[in-house]
């Protein structure tokens, strides 16, 4: 993440605005999502008839804690709507009001994903006329050495894969992490106990996920160095087609170029294979967290001296199903990352290179030739 991170501040610095948008917005999605979800306990105590005790509004300036005022007052004005409404009607309101804050979630989702559009396109642009400019600007010994095929391949190939691998993974770097700090907020005000054991039980689990994603990165550069390969044997084939004919080659070409095509194959499919392993592995860290998340909680439940209700405790298994999925996202982003920080190595091998040719810091203007160019001892 170092590396991401750093490559970040070289690019996204011009698009600082955007990334503040998304923050905020992303910030307002969660905070809904919170309270559209927090409206699940009353529902299911009125559809259940668990919670018969009788509330009075309590005022804010209160000793009492704000938290249990808050959850006090909210309760009596759900009770106070029953026997207004009825448990039918005030079902009613509350699933209407539910889908509000849903409507306002979503939308504040669509707008954060929206506005880091400018930043992504934005920044790959940058990248690649970086790129042909410094191209432009090194001397023709970087050209003779370097292979034309290996120069083009970055260009493209890498660049694209800059595009796709990282500019995609930042919004999903700067929204989970927001739901998931909310999240586990949520779950910690709910229930400490659960927390401290669900905290326990998850950097486990990142330790495997990272195990694989370090891997990739490894991979990762051996298939684009395959890629280069095959587009420096197909430049290479093009610019001497006249005489691989003349010398009856062609069946030879062919060899080398298949040859060539399956060790990218082979790499690709090491790199795809190790990716398509990120949505199972964390699927299924995610149900057996759920598992043992459910097993502590009923625990707590049926004990003598139960800390949580059973609708809490739904509404907390809610909240924790919902901290998977920017898990999930999070580690896929993890596995994109090294991928394109892979490819960012190899542009950098062009924007970094070393120009020898140096300008004069004040050099002599000539205003006009007076008397003659002359060369001496110059050899090649």
């Amino acid at each position: 993440m170092k590396e991401f991170f750093q490559m970040m501040r070289r690019f996204v610095s011009p698009y600082k605005k955007y990334l503040g948008w998304a923050v905020l917005l992303n910030l307002l999605s969660a905070v809904f999502n919170i309270f559209s979800f927090t409206l699940l306990i009353p529902i299911l105590q009125i559809l259940f008839k668990i919670d018969q005790r009788i509330y009075s509004f309590i005022p804010w300036d209160s000793d009492m804690g704000i938290k249990e005022i808050a959850i006090n007052n909210f309760y009596y004005s759900v009770s106070r709507m029953i026997e207004t409404h009825g448990a039918s009607g005030t079902l009613l309101f509350l699933g209407l009001f539910l889908a509000f804050m849903t409507l306002l979630k979503t939308s504040c989702y669509f707008a954060s994903s929206a506005v880091m559009i400018p930043l992504r396109t934005g920044v790959v642009r940058d990248i690649r006329i970086m790129v042909y400019s410094k191209v432009m600007r090194l001397p023709l010994r970087f050209f003779s050495e370097e292979r034309k095929g290996d120069i083009i391949a970055r260009m493209s190939g890498d660049v694209g894969e800059v595009e796709n691998s990282i500019t995609s993974s930042l919004d999903m770097l700067i929204k989970n992490p927001i739901l998931i700090v909310m999240y586990f907020g949520t779950l910690l005000a709910t229930s400490w106990q659960l927390t401290l054991f669900t905290l326990l039980v998850v950097p486990g689990m990142g330790w495997v996920m990272g195990k694989v994603g370090k891997k990739l990165k490894r991979q990762s550069l051996e298939a684009q160095g395959k890629w280069s390969d095959t587009m420096t044997q197909l430049e290479e084939t093009l610019g001497g087609l006249r005489i691989i004919k003349a010398f009856i080659a062609e069946q030879k070409m062919i060899d080398r170029f298949t040859q060539c095509s399956n060790e990218l194959r082979n790499a690709t499919n090491r790199v795809a294979t190790r990716q398509a392993l990120a949505h199972p592995m964390s699927e299924f860290l995610g149900t057996l967290l759920i598992v043992l998340v459910l097993w502590f909680g009923g625990s707590l439940i049926l004990g003598e001296q139960s800390s949580i209700d059973a609708p809490t405790f739904i509404f907390y298994m809610v909240i924790l199903y919902s901290v998977i999925n920017p898990l999930k996202e999070f580690s896929k982003a993890g596995y994109n990352i090294p991928r394109g920080l892979a490819s960012m190595e190899r542009v950098d091998k062009i924007l970094k290179a070393e120009n020898p040719i140096k300008e004069i810091a004040d050099p002599k203007v000539l205003d006009n030739l007076n008397d003659k160019i002359e060369m001496k001892n110059i050899s090649f």
